[in-house]
């Protein structure tokens, strides 16, 4: 669990491939190691290892895997993870059994089942694609430059083309291909048989080479706006399709979520809902000092070119929100920034007292999945 030690015993081999994830800590972020520490007890071979805030699962050389598990409730994690739309910050192919319980995986496959089975219920979105004709009836209009190019202008041929309704659409394409990496990978009986039974839905889909990228660049219309949240989570496996095995007898590799980088892009994706028509700047880099030392804000909300609202997503558990840093730190940056008040957004059912600080007022916000966003 973040930042709570767990006593393990370790081989030599494990331990090396460990102590190297202390001293390289995340390419994600400067202020977060995938693990802060590993001390020594009294016992030997054993070691007190203190994760990072991570959640998912990371393989070992030796075959075994740790885990990394969150201090919220699983299906609030997953939710994060694929409303955020966050990639995973490590993914390798060192072993990690995707069979056993709670793998990220896992429940990961089953909330992509069921939107995907959302979308299958209200029918598939579809589209017009051109089809061309070389038998006929010849429906549509003459296809000049494939009847010339290719067919030699001969008198006794003829190419139409006319345009088809069909599911065979890019949104359709993703969801398949993601469809595909879960067929490779072993999942518990339940994701198995909901997935499995999606497969005739996307039978019509053409099968082609995607990319997490690609489906990021996707630009949804009035009619595939619903697609959103089963996109992110096909982005999300399509990121991680090292977890797909690579040889008889692996079940899967490692796949870590950096959660505050989720948390992060989480808050600023509620935000663009919560202020529709304006600017989101995220995260927001200013000066801070006038010696040219800079600060960056999680995310600012612009009306054209004034600054009318900040935000910073903290990934904590205060017992008494806000804690004095946070305080701190928003204060001057309102003061930097030139606002009078600005807003601290946890990952907690509920909200907490404002805080007031001179002309400076930092509201405190709780924020978690389970609360519906808009």
């Amino acid at each position: 669990m973040e930042y709570r030690p767990a006593t393990l015993r370790l081989a030599a081999g494990e331990l090396d491939y460990l102590l190297d994830l202390v001293r390289a800590g995340s390419r994600d972020s400067q202020e977060a190691r995938v693990l802060q520490s590993i001390t020594p007890t009294h016992e030997p071979g054993v070691f007190a290892v203190t994760p990072g805030p991570f959640v998912g699962r990371l393989g070992l050389p030796s075959g075994r895997w740790i885990d990394f598990r969150s201090r919220f409730p699983f299906g609030d994690v997953v939710e994060l993870i694929w409303r955020s739309g966050r990639r995973p910050v490590l993914t390798g192919t060192l072993p990690a059994d995707a069979g056993a319980r709670h793998f990220l995986i896992d429940v990961i496959a089953l909330a992509y089942a069921g939107e995907v089975e959302h979308l299958v219920g209200r029918g598939l979105a579809k589209g017009y694609e051109p089809v061309r004709h070389e038998r006929p009836p010849y429906p549509g209009r003459i296809d000049v430059a494939h009847h010339i190019g290719r067919l030699a202008a001969r008198p006794d041929r003829l190419a139409t083309v006319a345009r088809r309704l069909t599911v065979d659409i890019q949104e359709n394409r993703a969801l398949a291909a993601a469809l595909d990496v879960l067929t490779r990978v072993p999942l518990a009986r339940e994701a198995a048989t909901r997935l499995a039974a999606l497969g005739p839905a996307v039978r019509r889909v053409s099968r082609e080479s995607w990319r997490a990228d690609d489906i990021g660049r996707i630009r949804l219309t009035n009619l595939t706006a619903h697609y959103r949240e089963a996109l992110a989570l096909a982005e999300v496996i399509l990121r991680s399709q090292s977890m797909a095995p690579t040889s008889a007898g692996l079940a899967g590799g490692s796949l870590l979520f950096h959660m505050p980088k989720v948390w992060e892009n989480y808050v600023e994706r509620w935000l663009r809902q919560q202020w529709p028509g304006s600017e989101i700047k995220a995260p927001h880099k200013f000066r801070l000092t006038n010696d040219g030392q800079s600060a960056e804000a999680d995310a600012t909300v612009w009306d054209g070119d004034r600054l009318v609202a900040l935000y910073d997503a903290k990934y904590k558990w205060p017992d008494h929100a806000p804690d004095r840093a946070d305080v701190y730190q928003m204060v001057t940056y309102c003061e930097r920034l030139g606002l009078t008040e600005c807003t601290l957004v946890y990952p907690v059912a509920s909200a907490r007292p404002a805080v007031t600080v001179g002309s400076r007022t930092v509201w405190v916000l709780g924020l978690m999945p389970s609360l519906e966003e808009g």
